[in-house]
């Protein structure tokens, strides 16, 4: 008697020890991405004699419900913007850049990003947030060595050489959009624009803005 009343005692003070246990190995898994998007790109930067070009982006996000009407998404973002610049040679007295092109490449975190939506079947949408990440930029062309006193013999033009610049470094911009959510069988279609501006800490490109038009998916919930 003595024995089985031991065995009640101690099974009963195991029992939550091992259900703590069987808690412990139950982790959480990490979120899955729900939303993904592709993008055609076009750089707003009014420069005099820079002309603004397209590009492209990709992201993936994962979102979640605050309400019936607000989502909150965070994810992570790939956008490929460019320029053209043709120097003028009036304006440099020893070189000029000629015919350069601008390639920015940028990897950013998306850490805080709003969505209020509105409507029943198709949604319609807002979109607000802040974008953290890395920016590299390159510069390729020619550069033309000029000499600053022309004569018959001595032109203009002395020498042309490939111009090749890479610059890498943080930036940070605060986007606003609105778009639509098409339902479908298990998926919704997304379909948004929005505009980027916001501040790198690369030189040439401070004050650094473009637009989007994007395409994506996105699992119904």
């Amino acid at each position: 008697m003595k024995t089985t009343i031991l065995f009640c005692i101690t099974l009963l003070f195991a029992a939550p020890v091992f259900g703590q246990e069987k808690e412990k190995v139950k982790k959480e898994l990490p979120p899955i991405p729900d939303e993904f998007s592709i993008s055609v790109n076009r750089t707003n930067i009014n420069i005099s004699g820079y002309d603004n070009r397209f590009g492209c982006g990709a992201g993936v996000y994962n979102s979640s419900a605050l309400s019936e009407r607000w989502n909150y998404m965070y994810g992570l973002e790939y956008n490929y913007t460019s320029m053209f610049a043709n120097g003028d040679i009036s304006s440099v007295p020893r070189y000029c850049e000629k015919d350069i092109t601008f390639h920015i490449h940028t990897v950013s975190l998306m850490p805080l990003a709003f969505r209020f939506n509105i409507g029943k079947n198709i949604k319609y949408f807002l979109e607000s947030g802040l974008l953290f990440g890395v920016s590299s930029a390159s510069k390729k062309g020619e550069e033309i060595l000029i000499n600053p006193l022309p004569t018959p013999e001595d032109p203009w033009f002395r020498d042309t050489v490939k111009l090749k610049r890479d610059e890498t470094g943080l930036n940070g911009n605060l986007f606003f959009g609105v778009g639509m959510r098409i339902p479908m069988k298990g998926i919704e279609w997304v379909i948004k624009t929005d505009y980027n501006l916001g501040k790198s800490a690369i030189e040439n490109y401070k004050d650094y803005q473009y637009y989007r038009l994007g395409v994506g998916i996105r699992k119904r919930k």
